[in-house]
C-alpha cells in the first residue's frame, strides 16, 4: 500500500521534474490532457498551472492516492485504474503525460506501445522517470540487501527499474514518429541523512520495507541509514547534498 502522506512529505522536490516536463511544452496548446500514474496529483498541478483551460484526466491504480489527489486539485477526472493495461476505452487525447510512473512496470515497452493508442494526431507523449540505477543510494540499498539472504528473495518483481537512456530510445523510434530525450540531476539540499532516508523510504525501500516486520524493518533502515552517511558527505554549512537524476522523453506520434 502507497503511504500518500509520506510520499507527499517532500512534494516540492517531486513536483519540480513534473513543472520541467510540461515547461518544455509551453507555447503548445492541448484540449485533452491524460495524466498517467498521477498519484497524489503533484504531477497533475503542473499540467492544470501551463494549461488551465485543458479538460484533464488522471488515473492511478492506488485509491489512497487518488484520495489525496482529490484533495489537492479540483476540475479534474481522476480514475482508478491498472494503467499497465490499455487505456483505450478513455478516448483519444492530445497529450499523455507520465512522471515518475513508468519505473513501475514490468512491461515498459508495451506500456510505451499501447500509449500511442490514447494519442490523437500530432499528439504528444511526455515521460519522466527516476535513473535511479545509476545513483549512489541505489548502491546503498543493493549492498545491504544483499546481506539478507533469503528474505528478499525474488523481490525484484516489485521494485521500480529504469533501462538505459539509449534502450529507452531505440524503443520509442519502434512506435513513434520523432523522439526526444535528455536527462537532468537534481541537487536536494537536505538538513541531514536522515532526511534523505525519509525521501526513499516512500518509493525505493517500500518493496523492502513490506518484507519486514517493523522491529526488521527499523534495523534494516538504520542499516541504509549508514551507507548512505558513507556515500554523500556534509557539506560546509552542516547540509547534505542528494543528487537525483531524471530522464525525460517526449514522442509525437
Amino acid at each position: 500500500m502507497w503511504d500518500a502522506a509520506l510520499y507527499n512529505k517532500l512534494g516540492k522536490e517531486r513536483l519540480q521534474p513534473s513543472v520541467d516536463l510540461a515547461g518544455r511544452l509551453a507555447g503548445l496548446d492541448f484540449g485533452r490532457i491524460l495524466d498517467v500514474g498521477c498519484g497524489t496529483g503533484l504531477s497533475t498541478l503542473a499540467l492544470k498551472a501551463q494549461w488551465p483551460n485543458a479538460e484533464i484526466t488522471g488515473v492511478d491504480l492506488s485509491a489512497e492516492m487518488l484520495e489525496k489527489a482529490t484533495q489537492t486539485i479540483e476540475s479534474v477526472t481522476w480514475l482508478q485504474r491498472d494503467c499497465a493495461k490499455p487505456l483505450d476505452d478513455l478516448g483519444t487525447y492530445d497529450l499523455v503525460f507520465s512522471n515518475a510512473f513508468l519505473q513501475w512496470l514490468s512491461d515498459q515497452e508495451g506500456f510505451l506501445k499501447n500509449a500511442r493508442n490514447v494519442l490523437g494526431k500530432k499528439a504528444v507523449l511526455a515521460i519522466q522517470l527516476p535513473d535511479f540505477k545509476s545513483m549512489k543510494a541505489s548502491d546503498c540499498i543493493h549492498k545491504i540487501a544483499a546481506t539478507y539472504g533469503g528474505a528478499f528473495r525474488c523481490i525484484e518483481n516489485e521494485l521500480f527499474s529504469n533501462k538505459d537512456i539509449e534502450d529507452y530510445y531505440d524503443i520509442l523510434k519502434r512506435y513513434y514518429i520523432s523522439v526526444e530525450v535528455w536527462r537532468t540531476s537534481y541537487y536536494h539540499v537536505m538538513a541531514n541523512h536522515e532526511a534523505i532516508l525519509e525521501f526513499i523510504k516512500g518509493t525505493a525501500l517500500r518493496p523492502y520495507i513490506k518484507r519486514l516486520d517493523d522491529g526488521e524493518a527499523g534495523v534494516f533502515l538504520q542499516k541504509i541509514l549508514s551507507e548512505l552517511k558513507d556515500c554523500y558527505p556534509i557539506q560546509e554549512d552542516g547540509n547534505v547534498l542528494f543528487e537525483f537524476k531524471r530522464m525525460f522523453f517526449l514522442a509525437e506520434n
